[in-house]
């Protein structure tokens, strides 16, 4: 069952539910759904959906890939596929896919994506496609530690979560020092 623009319209308004500061980004992507094409079709232009993962270990280092050389250092993910039965299935399916990394391994943090981001792809993946905007839908998941066996030819590395930009980095910063994320001992000697 391919992801409809209708759900990634509840995706969105419940993202917004949990961050009112981001009704703008939010407005923009629910009429570019309400309006016509499928929202998470890469053909869909000027701007369609992607997903991505941002997996973070229990010291908050997080995990960024190059899919090709040359190119940026970004979260695992990108374009939903017509066989991901959700926007979170997504980002499992390919971060399986480009850090090998089984979905069976990683904790979620939410079911709701914990950032949502305007990114301009000025080099798309797809051969011959023009500059777009990708609205990036990432999810926060954590692993027990940074030893994956990357698919061959993979290039990946992990940054502390404080070197991750934007609205993202600023959202595992605050995560990172609530009390449900501390360490126990943190935690207990907080108190």
């Amino acid at each position: 069952m391919a992801v409809t623009n209708n759900a990634v319209i509840r995706a969105a308004l419940g993202y917004v539910e949990a961050n009112p500061a981001e009704l703008d980004t939010v407005r923009d992507l629910v009429l570019l759904a309400l309006d016509g094409p499928p929202v998470v079709s890469p053909r869909t232009l000027p701007a369609h959906v992607a997903c991505r993962a941002a997996v973070a270990t229990p010291d908050w280092r997080v995990l960024q890939v190059r899919t090709h050389p040359g190119g940026p250092w970004r979260l695992p993910g990108g374009h939903v596929a017509d066989r991901d039965a959700s926007l979170l299935g997504s980002a499992l399916r390919q971060l399986a896919n480009v850090a090998g990394i089984d979905p069976n391994v990683v904790r979620l943090d939410s079911a709701s994506p914990s950032d949502l981001a305007v990114v301009a792809e000025e080099q798309p993946e797809l051969p011959g496609a023009p500059e777009h905007v990708h609205y990036e839908f990432r999810y926060l998941l954590h692993v027990s530690s940074d030893e994956t066996d990357l698919p061959p030819g993979a290039a990946a590395r992990w940054v502390p979560a404080a070197d991750i930009p934007g609205t993202l980095g600023t959202k595992l910063r605050l995560v990172r020092t609530a009390p449900a994320h501390r360490p126990a001992a943190a935690s207990a000697s907080a108190r």
